[in-house]
């Protein structure tokens, strides 16, 4: 175990202890999956996603500063500025699973020190922590592709067999096709377009006790949560549809402009599952630059994407296989012939 019984019994005393945390999440399945064990063990506090950002800079810092918690969580997000945590007033912990940074004023639990390879997500290392909420850990889990031990799948499957059917063995097939990865889908998509929606949604999943009542929408939270993801998925399988696939290009590029919600990351997901001899490339247009999505099924595309932001203004980072850039609108075309070349 990267992260030791020590350091999860280290981790159950600070939340144990805190009365009125504030907890930092980076808005996807693994990060929305931890804050919601973390707040439903605590029963107390606040959840913020952070949206479009893969830096939790010192912008941030003052609404956490205005909330006066008396612990501030950071679960899931790959970069925080040393900024944001000098001007943060209340003690910080930070637990993730990209790679390792060094900071100053923050105690940082990450499985990587001890094993660089180890990127078990985030949501896997809250719930060793509560051993509480399973299903909740199961969306964060699959939703960032990782399927845990036999004992954790067992446990789940002996109280949800309808959710993830013994057949399925593998997180990219859980998540494309069982009850699991709809319920899934629907809390990735309740955590796109405005702020105050987002809240919304994500106020309603703290009360929610059952993953029924959002799958079969037994309560009016889980309706409204339900409604919000038909209406966007209608949107996504239409830009899901433009996808043109050349049999010869080991590139796949899908570039799309959206006013207002982006849905890079499940058509980057998606289209790798499909075809995953292909390095995908997604971008979304947005704020005078492209947002980009990239995956990979056996290509480490880190190195790629450092290399072909070299001499343009952009940066990225991510995982080995699933990572993400952002590049100016001007050097676009050539920060993709860049990761042409190398490949």
């Amino acid at each position: 175990m990267a992260l030791t019984e020590k350091q999860l019994q280290k981790l159950r005393e600070i939340f144990d202890s805190c009365i009125r945390p504030l907890v930092l999440f980076d808005a996807d399945p693994d990060g929305l999956a931890s804050f919601l064990m973390i707040y439903k063990h605590i029963k107390d506090g606040r959840g913020v996603p952070v949206k479009n950002a893969p830096e939790l800079g010192p912008q941030f810092a003052q609404k956490v500063n205005d909330y006066g918690p008396d612990l501030v969580v950071i679960v899931d997000m790959p970069i925080v500025s040393q900024d944001f945590i000098n001007k943060i007033k209340a003690k910080i912990v930070w637990v993730d699973h990209h790679p390792v940074m060094e900071r100053k004023g923050v105690m940082y639990f990450n499985p990587r020190l001890e094993n660089p390879t180890d990127n078990r997500p985030t949501s896997y290392w809250i719930y060793r922590v509560f051993e509480e909420n399973l299903w909740v850990g199961m969306i964060g889990m699959i939703g960032d592709w990782f399927m845990p031990e036999e004992e954790i799948v067992n446990k789940f499957r002996a109280k949800y067999p309808d959710l993830l059917p013994p057949e399925i063995n593998l997180p990219e097939v859980a998540l494309h096709n069982s009850k699991l990865g709809e319920l899934i889908n629907i809390l990735a998509f309740n955590l796109k377009g405005m702020t105050s929606d987002v809240i919304k949604s994500v106020k309603i999943f703290t009360r929610t006790k059952d993953p029924y009542e959002i799958l079969e929408q037994k309560t009016s939270g889980g309706k409204f949560v339900h409604k919000k993801y038909m209406k966007l998925i209608g949107r996504y399988n239409e830009l899901l549809e433009q996808v043109k696939i050349n049999p010869k290009d080991k590139l796949v590029v899908f570039v799309y402009q959206n006013p207002d919600i982006s849905f890079s990351k499940e058509l980057s997901n998606e289209l790798i599952y499909k075809h995953p001899k292909k390095i995908i490339l997604v971008a979304w247009e947005y704020g005078g630059e492209y947002k980009c999505s990239l995956r990979s099924a056996t290509v480490n595309i880190i190195p790629i994407i450092n290399k072909a932001l070299e001499g343009l203004t952009g940066y990225g980072g991510g995982h080995e296989f699933a990572a993400g850039a952002c590049v100016r609108l001007n050097d676009f075309d050539q920060f993709v012939e860049n990761i042409k070349n190398q490949l």
